[in-house]
Protein backbone atom coordinates (compact mmCIF):
# COMPACT_ATOMS: atom_id res chain seq x y z
CA UNK A 1 0.00 0.00 0.00
CA UNK A 2 2.66 2.27 0.23
CA UNK A 3 2.88 2.81 -2.97
CA UNK A 4 -0.87 3.61 -3.29
CA UNK A 5 -0.03 6.06 -0.39
CA UNK A 6 3.13 8.01 -2.64
CA UNK A 7 0.18 8.35 -5.04
CA UNK A 8 -2.64 9.44 -2.84
CA UNK A 9 -0.33 12.40 -1.32
CA UNK A 10 0.72 13.15 -5.40
CA UNK A 11 -2.86 14.05 -5.63
CA UNK A 12 -3.48 16.02 -2.63
CA UNK A 13 -0.76 18.02 -3.17
CA UNK A 14 -1.96 18.82 -6.51
CA UNK A 15 -5.32 19.88 -4.93
CA UNK A 16 -3.43 22.44 -2.56
CA UNK A 17 -2.31 24.19 -5.82
CA UNK A 18 -5.70 24.44 -7.19
CA UNK A 19 -7.05 25.64 -3.96
CA UNK A 20 -4.59 28.60 -4.51
CA UNK A 21 -5.65 29.70 -8.22
CA UNK A 22 -4.85 26.24 -10.90
CA UNK A 23 -7.29 26.90 -13.61
CA UNK A 24 -9.40 23.88 -14.53
CA UNK A 25 -8.29 22.53 -17.59
CA UNK A 26 -9.96 23.73 -20.62
CA UNK A 27 -12.94 21.60 -22.14
CA UNK A 28 -13.38 19.47 -19.11
CA UNK A 29 -17.00 19.79 -17.70
CA UNK A 30 -17.78 18.49 -14.50
CA UNK A 31 -19.87 15.09 -14.49
CA UNK A 32 -23.09 17.69 -12.40
CA UNK A 33 -22.67 19.89 -14.80
CA UNK A 34 -22.41 17.27 -18.03
CA UNK A 35 -25.80 15.85 -17.09
CA UNK A 36 -28.00 18.92 -16.59
CA UNK A 37 -27.62 19.64 -12.84
CA UNK A 38 -26.27 22.91 -13.05
CA UNK A 39 -22.74 24.52 -12.85
CA UNK A 40 -20.48 23.54 -10.45
CA UNK A 41 -18.39 26.72 -10.51
CA UNK A 42 -16.25 26.02 -7.13
CA UNK A 43 -14.79 22.66 -8.60
CA UNK A 44 -11.39 23.02 -10.81
CA UNK A 45 -10.14 19.95 -12.52
CA UNK A 46 -6.79 18.60 -11.48
CA UNK A 47 -6.35 15.92 -14.16
CA UNK A 48 -6.53 11.85 -14.63
CA UNK A 49 -10.32 12.41 -13.56
CA UNK A 50 -10.12 14.08 -10.06
CA UNK A 51 -11.05 16.93 -8.72
CA UNK A 52 -11.03 19.86 -6.04
CA UNK A 53 -13.92 21.38 -4.47
CA UNK A 54 -12.14 23.91 -1.61
CA UNK A 55 -9.58 21.78 -0.85
CA UNK A 56 -11.81 18.44 -0.94
CA UNK A 57 -10.52 15.87 -3.83
CA UNK A 58 -12.63 12.98 -5.46
CA UNK A 59 -12.53 11.24 -8.05
CA UNK A 60 -15.15 11.55 -11.12
CA UNK A 61 -18.04 9.21 -9.68
CA UNK A 62 -19.06 5.87 -11.45
CA UNK A 63 -22.86 6.02 -11.34
CA UNK A 64 -25.27 3.26 -11.25
CA UNK A 65 -28.25 4.74 -13.34
CA UNK A 66 -32.01 4.18 -12.67
CA UNK A 67 -33.88 1.59 -14.47
CA UNK A 68 -35.06 3.84 -16.69
CA UNK A 69 -31.41 5.04 -17.51
CA UNK A 70 -29.65 1.51 -17.57
CA UNK A 71 -28.72 0.04 -21.24
CA UNK A 72 -31.11 -2.21 -21.97
CA UNK A 73 -28.84 -3.68 -24.93
CA UNK A 74 -26.34 -5.36 -23.66
CA UNK A 75 -23.21 -6.29 -25.69
CA UNK A 76 -21.61 -9.30 -26.21
CA UNK A 77 -19.97 -10.63 -23.27
CA UNK A 78 -16.24 -9.89 -22.77
CA UNK A 79 -13.92 -9.97 -19.77
CA UNK A 80 -13.44 -7.33 -17.21
CA UNK A 81 -10.06 -6.52 -17.67
CA UNK A 82 -7.47 -5.40 -14.60
CA UNK A 83 -5.58 -2.04 -14.96
CA UNK A 84 -3.33 -2.42 -12.29
CA UNK A 85 -4.69 -0.65 -9.36
CA UNK A 86 -5.84 -1.28 -5.91
CA UNK A 87 -8.07 -3.89 -5.17
CA UNK A 88 -10.34 -4.17 -1.66
CA UNK A 89 -8.59 -7.90 -0.93
CA UNK A 90 -10.30 -7.97 2.41
CA UNK A 91 -13.49 -5.78 2.14
CA UNK A 92 -15.49 -4.18 5.37
CA UNK A 93 -18.08 -2.15 4.76
CA UNK A 94 -18.10 1.08 7.14
CA UNK A 95 -21.45 3.21 7.16
CA UNK A 96 -22.15 6.47 7.68
CA UNK A 97 -26.06 7.70 8.44
CA UNK A 98 -25.82 11.30 7.55
CA UNK A 99 -28.59 13.85 9.10
CA UNK A 100 -30.92 10.56 10.01
CA UNK A 101 -31.48 12.08 13.60
CA UNK A 102 -33.08 15.36 11.80
CA UNK A 103 -34.66 13.84 8.54
CA UNK A 104 -35.96 10.96 10.49
CA UNK A 105 -35.94 7.12 9.12
CA UNK A 106 -39.62 6.42 7.92
CA UNK A 107 -38.18 3.25 6.04
CA UNK A 108 -35.97 1.96 9.01
CA UNK A 109 -33.13 1.64 6.50
CA UNK A 110 -30.63 2.00 9.69
CA UNK A 111 -31.67 -1.36 11.05
CA UNK A 112 -31.75 -2.96 6.73
CA UNK A 113 -28.90 -2.13 6.51
CA UNK A 114 -26.76 -2.74 9.38
CA UNK A 115 -28.50 -6.23 9.01
CA UNK A 116 -27.29 -6.72 5.48
CA UNK A 117 -24.09 -5.88 6.30
CA UNK A 118 -23.36 -7.88 9.12
CA UNK A 119 -24.84 -10.96 7.13
CA UNK A 120 -23.36 -10.46 3.53
CA UNK A 121 -20.07 -11.80 4.11
CA UNK A 122 -19.10 -15.58 3.07
CA UNK A 123 -22.32 -15.55 0.87
CA UNK A 124 -22.18 -16.95 -2.23
CA UNK A 125 -23.21 -14.02 -3.99
CA UNK A 126 -19.86 -11.92 -2.67
CA UNK A 127 -17.85 -15.18 -3.53
CA UNK A 128 -18.29 -13.92 -6.83
CA UNK A 129 -15.30 -11.31 -6.28
CA UNK A 130 -12.82 -13.92 -5.32
CA UNK A 131 -12.22 -14.71 -8.68
CA UNK A 132 -10.52 -11.39 -9.45
CA UNK A 133 -7.17 -10.63 -7.90
CA UNK A 134 -5.08 -7.37 -7.45
CA UNK A 135 -1.26 -6.60 -5.89
CA UNK A 136 -2.26 -8.77 -3.15
CA UNK A 137 -3.20 -12.11 -4.50
CA UNK A 138 -7.12 -12.85 -5.09
CA UNK A 139 -10.13 -10.68 -3.22
CA UNK A 140 -11.48 -13.10 0.38
CA UNK A 141 -14.65 -13.44 1.09
CA UNK A 142 -14.52 -12.96 5.17
CA UNK A 143 -17.03 -14.51 7.05
CA UNK A 144 -17.56 -10.68 8.47
CA UNK A 145 -17.54 -7.45 6.63
CA UNK A 146 -19.37 -5.28 8.81
CA UNK A 147 -17.16 -2.53 9.71
CA UNK A 148 -19.61 -0.37 11.88
CA UNK A 149 -22.24 2.12 11.98
CA UNK A 150 -21.57 5.87 12.80
CA UNK A 151 -24.85 8.00 13.05
CA UNK A 152 -23.51 11.45 12.16
CA UNK A 153 -25.96 14.31 13.83
CA UNK A 154 -23.29 16.93 14.41
CA UNK A 155 -22.50 17.75 10.75
CA UNK A 156 -25.27 19.52 9.33
CA UNK A 157 -26.18 17.53 6.49
CA UNK A 158 -27.25 20.60 3.35
CA UNK A 159 -30.33 19.95 1.65
CA UNK A 160 -28.73 18.76 -1.43
CA UNK A 161 -25.50 17.31 -0.73
CA UNK A 162 -22.88 18.18 -3.62
CA UNK A 163 -20.73 15.77 -4.87
CA UNK A 164 -17.67 17.09 -2.90
CA UNK A 165 -19.76 17.59 0.33
CA UNK A 166 -20.32 13.59 0.17
CA UNK A 167 -16.71 13.18 -0.16
CA UNK A 168 -15.89 15.55 3.01
CA UNK A 169 -18.43 13.41 4.91
CA UNK A 170 -16.44 10.04 4.04
CA UNK A 171 -13.30 11.49 5.24
CA UNK A 172 -15.14 12.26 8.45
CA UNK A 173 -16.08 8.68 8.75
CA UNK A 174 -12.62 7.54 8.02
CA UNK A 175 -11.69 9.58 11.52
CA UNK A 176 -14.69 8.54 13.11
CA UNK A 177 -13.89 4.57 12.21
CA UNK A 178 -10.05 5.11 11.21
CA UNK A 179 -8.59 4.06 8.08
CA UNK A 180 -8.75 0.53 6.60
CA UNK A 181 -7.16 0.12 2.99
CA UNK A 182 -9.90 -2.27 2.49
CA UNK A 183 -12.91 -0.63 3.91
CA UNK A 184 -16.32 1.00 1.57
CA UNK A 185 -16.93 3.83 3.28
CA UNK A 186 -21.03 4.44 2.43
CA UNK A 187 -22.20 7.71 3.30
CA UNK A 188 -26.17 7.06 3.30
CA UNK A 189 -27.56 10.40 3.46
CA UNK A 190 -30.94 10.81 5.05
CA UNK A 191 -34.42 10.88 3.83
CA UNK A 192 -35.23 14.03 1.63
CA UNK A 193 -31.64 14.94 1.40
CA UNK A 194 -30.28 13.52 -2.09
CA UNK A 195 -27.52 14.65 -4.03
CA UNK A 196 -28.92 16.34 -7.62
CA UNK A 197 -29.75 13.95 -9.82
CA UNK A 198 -31.14 11.16 -7.69
CA UNK A 199 -33.71 9.28 -8.87
CA UNK A 200 -33.86 10.82 -12.30
CA UNK A 201 -30.54 10.00 -13.82
CA UNK A 202 -28.97 7.55 -10.97
CA UNK A 203 -29.28 5.45 -7.83
CA UNK A 204 -25.95 5.96 -6.03
CA UNK A 205 -22.40 6.07 -7.00
CA UNK A 206 -19.33 4.92 -5.81
CA UNK A 207 -15.88 7.36 -6.02
CA UNK A 208 -12.48 7.61 -4.57
CA UNK A 209 -10.91 10.73 -2.19
CA UNK A 210 -8.03 11.11 0.26
CA UNK A 211 -7.43 11.26 3.73
CA UNK A 212 -4.06 11.30 5.22
CA UNK A 213 -2.56 10.92 2.00
CA UNK A 214 -4.31 7.71 1.74
CA UNK A 215 -6.84 6.14 -1.00
CA UNK A 216 -10.33 6.40 0.53
CA UNK A 217 -12.79 4.27 -1.61
CA UNK A 218 -16.32 5.51 -0.51
CA UNK A 219 -20.11 5.24 -2.26
CA UNK A 220 -22.73 7.92 -2.27
CA UNK A 221 -25.97 6.22 -1.03
CA UNK A 222 -29.14 8.34 -1.27
CA UNK A 223 -32.27 7.56 0.68
CA UNK A 224 -33.64 4.78 -1.62
CA UNK A 225 -37.18 4.41 -1.47
CA UNK A 226 -37.53 8.26 -1.82
CA UNK A 227 -36.76 7.29 -5.56
CA UNK A 228 -39.58 4.50 -5.61
CA UNK A 229 -39.93 2.34 -8.51
CA UNK A 230 -36.95 4.40 -10.48
CA UNK A 231 -34.52 2.67 -7.42
CA UNK A 232 -35.85 -0.57 -7.25
CA UNK A 233 -39.03 -0.53 -5.03
CA UNK A 234 -41.59 -3.30 -5.65
CA UNK A 235 -39.26 -4.98 -8.42
CA UNK A 236 -40.32 -7.89 -7.24
CA UNK A 237 -41.77 -9.71 -4.85
CA UNK A 238 -39.81 -8.85 -1.27
CA UNK A 239 -38.54 -11.42 0.55
CA UNK A 240 -39.00 -11.81 4.60
CA UNK A 241 -36.43 -9.43 5.84
CA UNK A 242 -37.29 -6.19 4.01
CA UNK A 243 -39.97 -4.72 2.32
CA UNK A 244 -41.24 -4.33 -1.25
CA UNK A 245 -40.75 -0.02 -0.61
CA UNK A 246 -37.10 -0.77 0.62
CA UNK A 247 -35.41 -3.68 -1.71
CA UNK A 248 -34.00 -1.42 -3.94
CA UNK A 249 -31.61 -0.64 -1.01
CA UNK A 250 -29.79 -4.13 -1.42
CA UNK A 251 -29.89 -3.98 -4.98
CA UNK A 252 -28.21 -0.76 -5.43
CA UNK A 253 -25.80 -1.04 -2.23
CA UNK A 254 -24.96 -4.58 -3.60
CA UNK A 255 -24.46 -3.11 -6.84
CA UNK A 256 -22.06 -0.07 -5.16
CA UNK A 257 -20.32 -2.97 -3.06
CA UNK A 258 -19.15 -5.03 -5.40
CA UNK A 259 -17.81 -2.74 -7.43
CA UNK A 260 -16.10 -0.93 -4.91
CA UNK A 261 -14.37 -3.80 -4.25
CA UNK A 262 -13.81 -5.11 -7.33
CA UNK A 263 -12.76 -1.06 -8.47
CA UNK A 264 -12.17 1.06 -5.36
CA UNK A 265 -10.76 3.91 -7.51
CA UNK A 266 -12.39 4.04 -10.97
CA UNK A 267 -11.32 2.87 -13.94
CA UNK A 268 -7.80 1.18 -12.63
CA UNK A 269 -9.37 -2.28 -11.15
CA UNK A 270 -11.85 -4.65 -12.85
CA UNK A 271 -12.81 -2.61 -15.99
CA UNK A 272 -14.54 -2.96 -19.36
CA UNK A 273 -13.89 -0.09 -21.61
CA UNK A 274 -16.78 -1.29 -23.30
CA UNK A 275 -19.56 -1.86 -20.54
CA UNK A 276 -17.94 0.06 -17.39
CA UNK A 277 -17.74 -2.54 -14.05
CA UNK A 278 -18.86 -5.52 -13.04
CA UNK A 279 -21.87 -4.52 -11.64
CA UNK A 280 -22.52 -2.05 -14.86
CA UNK A 281 -23.23 -5.09 -17.75
CA UNK A 282 -26.23 -6.76 -15.57
CA UNK A 283 -28.05 -3.50 -13.82
CA UNK A 284 -31.31 -4.25 -13.39
CA UNK A 285 -31.43 -7.74 -14.75
CA UNK A 286 -32.18 -11.25 -13.60
CA UNK A 287 -33.35 -9.85 -10.12
CA UNK A 288 -33.87 -12.19 -7.31
CA UNK A 289 -33.71 -12.93 -3.39
CA UNK A 290 -30.66 -13.85 -2.52
CA UNK A 291 -29.35 -16.37 0.81
CA UNK A 292 -27.04 -14.56 2.83
CA UNK A 293 -26.65 -16.64 5.76
CA UNK A 294 -29.93 -16.98 7.66
CA UNK A 295 -30.88 -13.92 5.99
CA UNK A 296 -32.02 -12.98 2.51
CA UNK A 297 -32.31 -9.79 0.04
CA UNK A 298 -32.73 -8.46 -3.10
CA UNK A 299 -30.03 -8.38 -5.61
CA UNK A 300 -28.74 -8.19 -8.96
CA UNK A 301 -26.22 -10.10 -10.57
CA UNK A 302 -22.76 -9.48 -11.35
CA UNK A 303 -20.74 -9.99 -13.95
CA UNK A 304 -18.29 -12.94 -13.33
CA UNK A 305 -14.79 -12.96 -15.79
CA UNK A 306 -15.08 -16.83 -15.35
CA UNK A 307 -18.33 -17.65 -17.27
CA UNK A 308 -18.79 -14.18 -18.79
CA UNK A 309 -21.78 -14.04 -17.84
CA UNK A 310 -23.99 -12.32 -15.34
CA UNK A 311 -24.17 -15.00 -12.27
CA UNK A 312 -26.10 -14.86 -8.76
CA UNK A 313 -23.05 -16.87 -7.16
CA UNK A 314 -19.63 -18.25 -7.58
CA UNK A 315 -17.90 -21.10 -6.54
Amino acid sequence: MGKLSRLAGVLVCSASLAAVGLQASAGVVHPAASQGRGPVDSVQYIGNGWWNDHGVVYHTPHYMGTRQNASRSHPPQTPAVYGGGPVLTTPKMYLILWGFKSAGDPNKLKKLLKSYSQNLGGSSYNNIYTQYTGPDGNIQNPSSQFGGLWEDNKNTIPSSPTDGQVAAESVRGVAHFGYDANASYVVVTAHNHSTSGFGTEFCAYHSATTSGGNLVSYTNLPYIPDAGANCGASIITAPSDETAADEGVTIVEGHEYGESITDPNPPTGWYNDSWGEIGDVCAWTNIQNDPYGSKSYTAQPMFSNASLSCVHSYN
